[in-house]
């Protein structure tokens, strides 16, 4: 019998090759960043919650834009590759 892997698991494997293409992946970068970027009211000056997280893409948009960031994830990994690219 094969032994299934967790979500974790699957998500602390991948982090580092998804936190690499998150910014040139077509599907990333062409679909996925753009509709919900330009969606969001004004944040200035309020507090954000960054549900799901991943390599902090939003985050950093988030903190350009004026607000504090409160950013959570399921992966340890991939909240560590988050607060990198903040820095």
């Amino acid at each position: 019998m094969k032994e299934q892997r967790s979500v974790l698991d699957a998500w602390e494997q991948l982090a580092d090759t998804y936190a690499a293409r998150v910014d040139f992946k077509a599907h990333n970068a062409l679909y996925e960043h753009p509709a919900p970027l330009s969606l969001p009211p004004a944040v200035s000056g309020k507090r954000v919650l960054d549900a799901g997280r991943g390599p902090g893409v939003y985050v950093r948009w988030i903190i350009e834009h004026g607000a504090e960031v409160v950013g959570i994830d399921i992966s340890p990994r991939m909240v560590r590759l988050a607060g990198e690219r903040v820095k």
